[in-house]
This record gives C-alpha cells, structure tokens and sequence, in this order.
C-alpha cells in the first residue's frame, strides 16, 4: 500500500462493515437528492457507528476551511486528543486531509481512502476513511461525515 490511496466507492473494499453501514444510511438519508442534510440525519438510528465518526463544518466557499463540529470516542483514544472544534488547519498532519476535504466540496461526491496512521502508535498502523457529503441547500456543501476506521 502507498502512503494514502483514494480508492472508488467499492464497499466490498471497505476495511470495517460499519463503514458499509453508514454508506448504507447515507443513501437512505439522501434519498433523490444530491446529499442528504444534517437535519436528515438521526444519530438514535446508528449509535453503533457514533464513536468512529467525526463530522466538519465547511466554512467558506472560494477557499473552505473546516472545523470539526463531532469527534468520537473512539477516535479520541486512537489519535490521542479531543478534536471536537479543532480547526483542522491547526493540526499538524491534516494538510493532506484539508485537500482531500476541500476535493470533496468541489466535486459533491463522497470518497473512500486507506492511509498510512498519521501518527506515532503502538495501537495503529493503518486507517480507512469514508467521507460524505451533506448540504442543506443540496446544493453546496456544508457538512462532511465520516467514519475513520483505525487498525493494524
């Protein structure tokens, strides 16, 4: 594996079936639309996922930036901080991820990615992402939900 690969939305190449579980919901949720919003989305119907999952809010348009708006559990225990309201410009390793996020404003689609773990750990060697779009316009992108799976 390179150190980070965008690979197409193929969820039988997903690294954790809760990744398929929120892409599943995901297009429930979106039902028609382009993307789904956030008032479309009921965390009591994916609890299971919540600790895995961190949400941004996209701020700005000609050159987003992004602040995390959830962060769960799980990824507080695995990157070794609360991320909830970092502004991912603040965060050391990110810069490939704001590019990637910024990508996924531009081009409305959701994106699945398999990296290197971006941090020194005994616990991770590799991480998944699945990124998704959501608007509440359907037009513009304003929230991005992900699940991050961590493992060796």
């Amino acid at each position: 594996m390179r150190d980070c690969e965008i690979t197409g939305l193929k969820s039988s190449e997903f690294t954790s079936d809760y990744q398929r579980d929120l892409l599943t919901y995901w297009l429930k949720m979106k039902g028609d639309y382009l993307m789904p919003s956030r008032n479309d989305l009921d965390p009591s119907e994916i609890p299971r996922l919540l600790p895995c999952i961190w949400m941004a809010d996209v701020m700005g348009s000609a050159e987003p930036t992004f602040k995390v708006r959830l962060f769960g559990t799980d990824l507080v225990r695995a990157f070794q901080r609360e991320g909830t309201s970092l502004e991912l410009d603040t965060v050391s390793f990110a810069g490939d991820i704001i590019k990637r996020l910024t990508n996924l404003v531009v081009t409305k689609k959701p994106y699945y990615l398999l990296c290197e773990f971006p941090i020194p750990s005994d616990d991770f060697k590799f991480y998944s992402t699945l990124s998704l779009p959501m608007s509440s316009d359907d037009k513009t992108v304003d929230i991005i939900l992900s699940y991050v799976h961590c493992f060796r």
